[in-house]
């Protein structure tokens, strides 16, 4: 009976805590979030990512906590990319338009085409002032190696890629605590290259360089050649 009452006291005390600080907050809230990656761990609908790994799911569920938005929203949506997490870029949209900060939903201006294609994301807070995001063209998506990337959609959709990134740099610039300042899994992809690339160039660069030692040739040893002895003249 002992046994019993302590294990509803614990029910009753976890029913309470609150999770909006995130599950590292307390023992409690660690308690309840761990018991909710157990479960999401254990399903065959999330992705491979957090299947059978409480430990990507613990992290899911306390994003989801701080985020208040459902642990499954935010499985399906965040990516981990060489131990990084990125948010897809419709999750970045999706959260821009449902957060009620703004009035309008996340709009695009877009002028020129080709490679003259350019793009900002714009919207109206509550108060009715123009938020704009930065510019993105398509002179920087080549110069910052995003079209020369292989299997890259930069260069068989650039008018969505264009619109995402957009969007992107609006969240980061404007409101990124509601992406908690994570970059979109196409940007990481594409930094993860070019940070590997200058690593690649410094190991160069760092590379000991082999010393070239200049020897002198040893003297060559002196032959001593015999000299043949004139006879005397005799003397009459």
């Amino acid at each position: 009976m002992m046994d019993n009452k302590v294990v509803e006291s614990n029910k009753r005390s976890l029913a309470g805590v609150q999770m909006n600080k995130g599950v590292f907050g307390s023992s409690d809230t660690f308690m309840v979030g761990a018991k909710m990656a157990r479960a999401l761990a254990s399903s065959t609908i999330v992705p491979d990512t957090y299947k059978n790994n409480e430990g990507n799911c613990l992290i899911a569920v306390d994003m989801a906590s701080r985020l208040n938005i459902s642990p499954i929203m935010v499985c399906q949506n965040l990516y981990i990319i060489k131990g990084k997490p990125s948010w897809s870029s419709q999750f970045i949209i999706s959260a821009i338009n449902s957060s009620g900060r703004y009035k309008t939903e996340l709009m695009y201006n877009m002028q020129g085409s080709g490679m003259d294609l350019s793009c900002y994301a714009y919207s109206t807070d509550n108060e009715g002032n123009e938020i704009k995001g930065p510019t993105i063209t398509m002179q920087m998506a080549k110069q910052e190696g995003w079209l020369s990337k292989a299997g890259s959609k930069w260069q068989t959709m650039p008018e969505v890629m264009i619109r995402y990134r957009a969007a992107s740099f609006f969240g980061r610039l404007h409101c990124p605590d509601l992406i908690m300042g994570i970059y979109s899994a196409d940007e990481v992809r594409e930094m993860e290259n070019a940070e590997y690339e200058v690593i690649k160039q410094e190991e160069k660069q760092e590379k000991p360089k082999e010393k070239i030692v200049f020897r002198q040739p040893e003297p060559t040893p002196e032959v001593e050649t015999e000299t043949e002895e004139m006879p005397e003249e005799p003397n009459f």
